[in-house]
């Protein structure tokens, strides 16, 4: 198992499926507001102060509704500063409900927050890492530790400190473990599902559409020189001009092969589209698997040669005074407003999962900017020598 696994949520693993599931939060919501309703209704939980019992439970519920609304499409990464905010408004929940308690007995079996807390590391399973979840955890473990020996032991003279110390602490470990374990169970199974190999095609490599696209671009290519093989072949002799002509045959090939290599991967996506790359660093070839993907799906959707094109695009990248490179695209899109909000919905999405500080601003011009840290450099351009293409190697550089 690696590190960048237990770095990884559920929704940098699979963001369109957890776009179409937003709801975990609101399902927390609900479930703490039920249990929390019995515990202090039918079964008299209360106390003797039961308004800071009502309190404890509104800032449990703003808690998880603060995850709901901060992992929204239109939101940023849900960060570690935001969950942090989340953990803030459970433990002041946490607080309030022992202080409710604070020099009476009461059963503790039944208290509801321990619970609440628990149920607020299920509402950030889809947003967070395995590694950041157990972290978010290990937080409300030393809070409900201090807060239950500081407020609840010295009142409680039905079980040893021990016993209640562990009582509170259950369900949150229970809740903390069985949230990392979903984790990463899933995005590991996700990451092998998403790396298998191909499946063959079941009428052989004839078949394929990638395939044939090649053979069929490599034989316009090379149909002048095939052409002139079979010319001499059938001579039977070779002349003068024959050897002249192989030398400007051998030139134009080499040249067309090495501005081919010397392409970046989304001047190959622009090829027969309405994209304008406008990218003079050669940047593009430093954005990695997962962001190109992204960059991809949404340019291939809108400006596919299969279906029907809906608009045009621009594509421009600089490096910025950090040294990251920041991406801006202009989409001009021929859909109506409200299937275009639905349409490029879920790409805001799995682009989002990807890079850093991503603006999306939507209307006749959908312009969508976003930044990407700076990494290591990738191998350059190859460059035909001029004076040396009669050689019979190419020289590059």
């Amino acid at each position: 198992m690696t590190s960048r696994q237990w770095s990884r949520s559920l929704w940098d693993s699979d963001p369109l499926s957890w776009f179409t599931t937003p709801n975990l939060p609101l399902a927390a919501v609900g479930l703490t507001l039920v249990h929390s309703a019995v515990m202090l209704g039918p079964l008299s939980q209360a106390g003797s102060r039961p308004g800071m019992q009502s309190a404890a439970v509104g800032f449990a519920v703003l808690s998880m509704l603060w995850v709901h609304v901060m992992t929204r499409p239109r939101r940023s990464a849900f960060t570690v500063g935001r969950a942090f905010v989340a953990l803030a408004l459970a433990s002041t929940a946490f607080v309030l409900s022992a202080l409710g308690y604070s020099g009476e007995p009461f059963t503790l079996e039944l208290w509801w927050a321990p619970l609440a807390l628990s149920l607020l590391l299920f509402a950030m399973v889809p947003y967070s890492s395995a590694a950041r979840l157990a972290m978010f955890g290990a937080v409300l473990l030393v809070v409900v530790t201090t807060v239950t020996l500081v407020f609840v032991v010295p009142d409680n003279t039905i079980w040893p400190p021990f016993a209640i110390v562990a009582i509170t602490l259950f369900p949150i470990v229970i809740g903390g473990v069985g949230a990392v374990v979903m984790i990463r169970s899933i995005t590991v199974a996700l990451t092998r599902w998403s790396e298998r190999p191909l499946a063959k095609p079941t009428g052989g490599l004839e078949d394929d559409g990638l395939v044939s696209a090649v053979n069929s671009a490599t034989r316009v290519r090379i149909a002048p020189a095939t052409a002139f093989i079979a010319s001499v072949l059938e001579r039977g002799v070779v002349t003068a001009g024959d050897v002249m002509r192989s030398s400007a045959l051998a030139a134009r090939l080499r040249s067309e092969l090495t501005a081919e290599v010397g392409r970046t991967w989304i001047e190959r996506v622009a090829e027969g589209r309405a994209i304008v790359i406008d990218d003079p660093e050669r940047l593009a070839d430093h954005l990695d698997v997962a962001q190109r993907t992204a960059v991809r799906a949404l340019l291939d959707a809108l400006l596919g040669p299969v279906m029907p094109q809906y608009g045009s695009a621009r594509v421009e990248l600089r490096r910025t005074s950090r040294g990251a490179i920041k991406v801006g695209l202009r989409i001009i899109s021929t859909l109506p407003e409200g299937r275009r909000e639905t349409f490029l919905a879920p790409y805001y999405v799995s682009l989002r999962s990807t890079v850093d500080t991503l603006r999306w601003s939507t209307g006749p011009v959908t312009a969508v900017e976003f930044e990407v840290a700076a990494r290591s450099r990738v191998r350059s351009p190859v460059h035909f020598t001029p004076e040396l293409e009669t050689a019979d190697r190419p020289v590059v550089r």
